[in-house]
């Protein structure tokens, strides 16, 4: 008896996902585990500053980790669809070679009896650049068979400098607004690939929706050990979240506030201290959490008699860390104020 009702228990429980199909093919899906890794990324390089980098997002788990492989003064490549891991090393090692990324695409599908599946992209120093989507990438969105992704849109697009690629998409518009967007968009390479794969959003992006993304730059370095980060001037990832641009962005903030507090920094040294303040604030609206960020601006304040802004952002920076009470101490800029009975109070908790 136990056997038979276990029989008929697991032949309900196969049955099941083959009715649901065909009213939901999403039903049952473990989010991250789809057979193909529908996406769109922007690979680029920046003759200016030397700076390589590539942007991506997409329904699935973790794409910042998979799609992007970049290396300074060589080349960038994005690997998607139903990625091949192997492609991005493989690329990278062929650029050091000496081959073109027309070269190198060929080679890497060549030897891949699963090609018809990948898409890839390559761009080096050059600014040269090739593509690759797989006849199954394509078909896959003309087959009314394939429920997740039928009527679809995947390719390419080329610009001076830049490629963007997609499969899974809403349409090619999702493309045509991430070139638009990196051409049109000023400021630092991680900002510009950020608001390019935004854009593609704007546009309807992975048509199964959003999940993750992330955000890789690097530059070449005459010393390795010398720099914390090594080659890294950006690398940021959200693997898992409901809205992944919203949590990027906050992360690139946090990144790139510090370049706000340094030009603050040099501006309080060169005496220019309202510049310098409202560079400082700046740096705190992109990062908010920041203790120190709220210390030095308490600094700043202090010491253009502004005491009553300055005990606001020390009053915010003691509670995040009490131990900078030592620092306040030695700090010349809050002498008028340790007479104050607000600066005392709050130097005595």
């Amino acid at each position: 008896m136990k056997i038979f009702l276990s029989s008929i228990i697991l032949l309900a429980i196969l049955a099941v996902p083959c009715v649901a199909q065909n009213h939901d093919p999403f039903q049952g899906q473990i989010p991250g585990q789809e057979t193909w890794f529908g996406t769109f990324s922007i690979i680029a390089f920046d003759p200016a500053t030397n700076q390589l980098g590539v942007g991506v997002q997409s329904r699935a788990f973790g794409a910042g980790a998979i799609v992007p492989w970049v290396e300074a003064g060589v080349g960038a490549v994005a690997t998607q669809a139903a990625a091949n891991r192997t492609y991005g090393p493989k690329a990278i090692e062929l650029l050091k070679q000496g081959l073109s990324p027309e070269e190198v695409v060929k080679r890497i599908t060549d030897e891949d009896p699963g090609r018809d599946t990948r898409q890839v992209s390559v761009l080096d120093v050059k600014g040269r650049m090739a593509s690759y989507t797989g006849k199954r990438v394509i078909d896959r969105d003309n087959d009314p068979k394939d429920h997740v992704h039928f009527g679809d849109f995947a390719g390419s697009i080329h610009g001076k400098n830049y490629s963007v690629q997609g499969n899974t998409l809403a349409s090619e518009d999702v493309l045509k607004a991430m070139a638009a967007a990196w051409e049109n968009t000023k400021g630092e390479m991680a900002e510009r690939l950020l608001a390019a794969i935004e854009a593609g959003q704007s546009k309807g992006g992975d048509s199964r929706g959003m999940q993750s993304g992330g955000i890789i730059v690097v530059q070449p370095v005459k010393d390795l050990t010398a720099s914390l980060q090594g080659d890294r001037v950006v690398e940021i990832r959200v693997d898992d979240a409901e809205n992944p641009f919203k949590e990027l962005r906050r992360i690139l903030n946090v990144r790139m506030s510090g370049n706000h507090t340094t030009a603050a920094a040099q501006l309080a040294k060169d005496g220019k201290l309202k510049e310098a303040i409202a560079e400082q604030k700046v740096a705190l609206d992109m990062n908010p959490k920041n203790e120190q960020i709220s210390y030095n601006l308490a600094v700043y304040y202090a010491r253009v008699g502004d005491f009553k802004n300055s005990l606001a952002s020390l009053t915010v920076a003691v509670h995040k860390q009490p131990r900078l009470k030592m620092d306040v101490a030695e700090e010349t800029a809050f002498d008028k104020m340790k007479g104050m009975a607000d600066f005392k109070r709050l130097m005595q908790k």
